[in-house]
């Protein structure tokens, strides 16, 4: 699964590190997580840093017990930032997860070689 994800990540000009031990450099920290991929780009003044779970057998309450939200991003001055969210599921397993998860992550149904359906964030009104 990570294999896809890293690819179609790539493919969207993200350098991309699987399971980092440490947050990279002074830019990025968290406490008590670390993501299965994390990717980042730099492009047009927006830096761009992406976390991803890749979750076999999707558990709601297993991810919202993931310290994601230490999550801390500082983008360099005069930039504009963002954390994208990527929660990846394998085909068949969408029905176990919440789609409430949305406001925060897209979901990613994963076939053998690519991602089958993408469902972005719902941004409330």
């Amino acid at each position: 699964m990570k294999a896809v994800v890293r690819s179609e990540l790539e493919q969207e000009h993200y350098a991309v590190v699987e399971e980092p031990l440490f947050p990279p450099g002074d830019k990025v920290s968290w406490r008590s997580y670390r993501p299965d991929l994390l990717g980042y780009r730099s492009k047009d003044g927006v830096e761009e840093l992406v976390l991803v779970e890749c979750e076999t057998h999707p558990n709601m309450r297993r991810l919202r017990a993931k310290n994601y939200s230490s999550v801390w991003f500082q983008p360099h001055l005069y930039r504009q930032g963002s954390v994208r969210r990527i929660l990846a599921v394998p085909q068949g397993e969408m029905k176990k997860v919440d789609m409430r998860i949305r406001n925060d992550w897209e979901v990613w149904s994963l076939g053998r070689t690519a991602p089958i359906e993408k469902c972005g964030l719902i941004r409330p009104t």
